[in-house]
């Protein structure tokens, strides 16, 4: 029998619906998004990172205080449910880096990218392997797959290519990103980059 959704899984699911939707918005109208994305993508970030033990064991707080669930909770539903919020919610950092261009971009991305993906295959493996706990490394899926999907995107697409999209009708803020890029310890360009930054708040 298919276990129901709590009000924890309800309001991830609606905050990951909306901040999809807002991803899709940033990329097609420009960076009039940029604060909406930073706010929502964070916010569900955080979300993963507090509630993710109660997200993927399908759980309420307030179960805690009763002792015949707890005999249903093992050392790995524990582990596992705190891991994959720890796992999402970095990766969902990563994303905003991607699109808003922040420093350390290519670090933050390639490192949430490798996380995501050798985490996600251990979880494969341990479900083949033990065939136990499936229904709760099965909820991790689609969300690694969707976050994962959005990471690689953001990873290939060429630099250049990725500003040139969602900085389009911007060209002064492309030129400043590339000099500071090519130049990281000059003064002049982070500043200059600093202030054409400064124009989307």
């Amino acid at each position: 029998m298919k276990q129901k959704d709590t009000l924890v899984n309800k309001f991830e699911k609606a905050g990951l619906g909306t901040v999809i939707i807002i991803w899709v918005l940033r990329g097609a109208i420009g960076p009039m998004f940029n604060f909406t994305l930073l706010l929502t993508t964070t916010l569900l970030a955080i979300y993963y990172l507090w509630f993710g033990f109660f997200i993927f064991n399908k759980m309420q707080p307030l179960d805690l205080l009763y002792q015949h669930k707890h005999r249903q909770i093992s050392r790995f539903h524990i582990v596992a449910g705190i891991v994959m919020g720890v796992v999402l919610s970095y990766s969902l950092i990563a994303i905003t880096f991607g699109f808003l261009f922040f420093p350390g971009i290519q670090t933050a991305m390639i490192s949430a990218a490798s996380i995501l993906i050798l985490f996600t295959v251990y979880m494969v493996a341990y479900d083949m392997v033990k065939n136990r706990h499936r229904k709760l490394c099965r909820r991790f899926y689609p969300r690694a797959a969707i976050v994962g999907v959005v990471l690689a995107a953001l990873l290939f697409i060429p630099l250049e290519t990725r500003l040139s999209i969602l900085f389009r009708d911007h060209p002064d803020f492309q030129e400043a990103y590339l000099e500071y890029r090519e130049n990281p310890d000059d003064e002049k360009a982070e500043e200059r980059l600093r202030e054409e930054r400064s124009k989307f708040r």
